[in-house]
């Protein structure tokens, strides 16, 4: 089978351990690689270096090609570190279509967050290849899907059934909130390898990649706004849900950049638009409040806090509330793809989600694809007819993740090292193989 992997930084090193066994079972191993410093070094695989553009931009034209334009659109350099130009994405997509043309690739293995690999998913798309995401599922723990192209639609799955006694106490750490998803265990890293990292970066921009790694100046910039933002934000905050005897409504901001929300939830991206929007949807004795990620990063920005300012029924949350307490003084949450999603149909907490996930089909998790229908909503929690489910329930939405999610870590191992320890590394080619053998 002809596989091509998309290189993602750190990440690539832990795809060519996968790659290099993969090779082993006579398949055959390609590389589409955007950064040439974060490029694999095995051997036996055919690599495409695709070089930074100079002066040899592709013309956008008058007719504009959708999954490019959605690309744009998704972009952290373009939304966030203020790239200028948007020319060399229609560069890179004439370059990736090439690779294709000349690899046809059975699949495709890549994340779905840089601007080529999402060029590369508009194209897997057109051409009918397979892509797949390989990425943490949230809950179970330890656990990851492959999710198709980009979106969080999990292809395939190991088929294990949780025993009712170990789906019961997994529910239970969930609901309690004793553990953790994957991607929030961050390692410690020494200053040295901060140091390291950064270095690296910055001489990356400076040898020609300044479309995946943000100018250094614009991005110290940008730190020192962030800083300046959440002291602003927390000056004049709430240190608990007072609901004052109203409708208490939760939104758990979203970090950004990120591509939970710019790239599945890129409807809803610019979080303080839908911050305003849903303030001028919910009913007059309704408060929203507003709960920001521990680790706030450029979500938290001017535009945001002027609409939580100008807002009489928008209360911001100090940095310091926990999510515990948001949560269960609240009387309805609503996200568009934040993990929370999973944690109130497990603790039986309405919650409304903007973007359709295997999580609504569990019956007490609402898709809603327009702020319309959020009203309809509130009626039913207020009148105690929003649906619940049963123990039973719980454990067959648990199972079903479970079920399309396979055993390990995937990661990059710069934020954990443990990803590439050869316990795990089995796992994730276990898990590689029977996805390769459904195709």
């Amino acid at each position: 089978m002809r596989i091509l992997f998309i290189e993602n930084r750190y990440k690539t090193f832990f795809f060519e351990k996968i790659a290099i066994e993969l090779l082993k079972k006579d398949h055959e191993i390609f590389w589409l690689i955007q950064n040439k410093d974060f490029a694999p070094t095995m051997k036996k695989a055919k690599i495409f270096n695709i070089p930074y553009p100079k002066n040899n931009f592709v013309n956008r034209g008058e007719k504009q090609i959708e999954y490019i334009e959605e690309a744009i659109v998704s972009d952290r350099q373009v939304s966030f570190f203020k790239k200028k130009g948007i020319e060399y994405f229609y560069y890179y997509n004439s370059k990736i279509k090439e690779i294709l043309d000349e690899v046809k690739p059975n699949i495709v293995f890549g994340e779905a967050t840089a601007f080529h690999e999402l060029l590369t998913i508009g194209n897997c798309k057109e051409q009918n290849i397979l892509f797949l995401n390989p990425v943490t599922c949230r809950y179970p723990v330890g656990r990851f899907s492959f999710y198709k192209y980009d979106t969080l639609d999990p292809f395939s799955g190991s088929g294990e059934i949780l025993e009712r006694e170990e789906a019961i106490e997994i529910i239970d750490v969930i609901v309690n909130k004793t553990i953790r998803p994957d991607y929030m265990k961050n390692i410690a890293k020494s200053k040295r390898e901060k140091s390291l990292d950064k270095i690296k970066k910055i001489a990356s921009y400076y040898k020609g990649d300044k479309y995946n790694i943000p100018n250094p100046f614009i991005k110290l910039n940008l730190e020192k706004e962030k800083k300046r933002n959440i002291e602003k934000w927390d000056l004049s905050s709430y240190s608990r849900v007072e609901k004052d005897s109203k409708f208490a409504i939760l939104y758990p901001l979203q970090m950004q950049p990120e591509a939970n929300l710019d790239v599945w939830g890129r409807k809803y991206k610019d979080q303080s638009k839908l911050i305003r929007s849903i303030s001028e949807t919910i009913p007059d004795d309704a408060i929203l409040f507003i709960k920001p990620n521990p680790k706030s990063n450029y979500e938290l920005n001017k535009d945001l806090l002027r609409v939580v300012s100008n807002c009489k029924n928008i209360r911001a949350l100090h940095h310091s509330v926990s999510m515990e307490h948001a949560f269960n003084n609240s009387d309805l949450i609503i996200t568009v793809t934040g993990t929370v999603a999973i944690e109130s149909v497990l603790a039986n907490k309405p919650v409304v989600t903007l973007v359709e996930t295997i999580n609504n089909e569990a019956k007490n998790c609402k898709f809603i694809n327009s702020l319309e229908h959020l009203n309809e909503i509130i009626k039913r929690v207020r009148n105690n007819k929003f649906e619940e489910i049963d123990l039973d329930e719980k454990i067959d939405f648990i199972n079903k993740i479970n079920k399309t999610s396979f055993k390990g870590l995937l990661t990059d191992p710069y934020t954990n090292v443990n990803v590439i320890s050869d316990r795990n590394t089995e796992k994730v080619i276990n898990a590689f193989e029977k996805v390769l053998s459904e195709i």
